[in-house]
């Protein structure tokens, strides 16, 4: 009975109706084997909805029982940037990249959140060690181009 919760919960997942899966994957919850996967769909529901505060509780829970698992740590620094935490999501991004330097995904978030921040300079190190590690990543030209039009700006400013 539980699995067809998990079921049900999986199409609206696919229909985008992410309320409606949280409804059905916490009915799939009570099933001790579909425990664990339901909570983690709930978590992705809740950051599709664009409930990041939720959803990091969900992914803060599951990290606390795999603590070094990468793709948590990760999914945490990206929630805690989209809840405006953007300092605390570069330390945490930095904290990633020092296990796991060649985190392709890990190096353009943390560039992203150094040109928030407005720490161009280490943005632009982390860019190209990005750049010259994994040239063909389709993120470093938007990246490039963001960075070119800041410095753009500040020299028309002064």
């Amino acid at each position: 009975m539980y699995s067809e919760y998990y079921s049900i919960a999986e199409e609206y997942f696919k229909l985008e109706n992410y309320s409606k899966a949280i409804e059905f994957y916490e009915f799939a919850m009570k099933d001790r084997a579909l425990h664990d996967a339901a909570y983690y769909k709930i978590g992705q529901c809740y950051a599709k909805n664009k409930q990041y505060d939720k959803a990091y509780s969900v992914f803060n829970t599951i990290l606390r029982k795999d603590p070094e698992n990468k793709s948590l740590k990760n999914t945490l620094a990206y929630l805690t940037a989209m809840n405006g935490n953007v300092e605390e999501a570069a330390e945490l991004y930095k904290q990633i990249l020092a296990s796991d330097p060649d985190n392709v995904e890990t190096l353009v978030n943390y560039v992203s959140v150094l040109i928030i921040l407005k720490d161009y300079e280490t943005a632009k190190i982390n860019l190209s060690y990005l750049e010259k590690k994994y040239p063909s990543t389709a993120q470093i030209a938007p990246l490039k181009e963001n960075l070119e039009k800041i410095k753009d700006s500040q020299t028309s400013d002064k």
